[in-house]
């Protein structure tokens, strides 16, 4: 059996902010970084060891995946960067607050319930007319993310390694989770440096938890 454990990044500047951060990136908080090097701890503390890391290539995910291994049991190893890990791309919506995003969306759709607030299931939902409202092309669909996710868990299920760290982004979580449930389990957000333990056994990948803190 193969154990990934997939970690949402650190709190950032434009978390705190309330405003889009998808392919486009900002620093982490001075909690944001406390956080992902007490998540490390905790892992050493639940004596989990990394036989591999794995992180997205844009700065927040890679300087959250240094700091856990730093406080882990595998302080030596090297995460590989990889842009199938990137949380969902919002082409023209970067930098934007999630509010005026989201609202334009909901514009579009004529749904009301559709806010920067919403749980990501409905956000989920609606990136097909998220990117049909994206001027630059490069906007995702959730069948966009899908063929990345495919990607990345075709990797994890070839490598060798049996227990993996996999350092991604919040919406990117949900739509691995929303996959893999077969679109059956409701998701609502993923916090920072919360760990969601996907198992792979048979030939299947299946989901053990989402969102801990804690009792990993």
């Amino acid at each position: 059996m193969k154990t990934i454990y997939f970690v949402r990044h650190g709190r950032t500047l434009f978390n705190q902010l309330w405003k889009v951060q998808g392919i486009s990136d900002t620093p982490l908080t001075d909690i944001g970084e406390q956080k992902a090097a007490e998540l490390g701890a905790l892992f050493k503390s639940q004596d989990i060891s990394f036989d591999a890391a794995y992180t997205s290539d844009l700065g927040r995910t890679r300087r959250t995946s240094r700091l856990i291994l730093d406080h882990s049991l595998n302080p030596e190893l090297v995460p590989i960067e990889t842009n199938n890990l990137r949380e969902v791309s919002f082409g023209k919506f970067e930098g934007d607050s999630n509010d005026l995003m989201w609202g334009a969306v909901s514009d579009a759709l004529g749904n009301s319930e559709l806010r920067g607030d919403s749980p990501d299931e409905i956000k989920i939902n609606s990136l097909e007319s998220l990117k049909e409202l994206d001027t630059t092309g490069l906007a995702e669909s959730y069948d966009d993310v899908k063929g990345r996710i495919r990607a990345i868990l075709s990797v994890l299920a070839h490598s060798e390694e049996e227990t993996i760290l996999a350092v991604s982004h919040g919406l990117y979580i949900s739509c691995l989770i929303y996959m893999l449930s077969d679109e059956k389990i409701h998701v609502s957000s993923i916090e920072n440096t919360s760990v969601t333990k996907i198992v792979f056994e048979n030939g299947v990948f299946k989901i053990a938890y989402i969102g801990r803190t804690e009792n990993l």
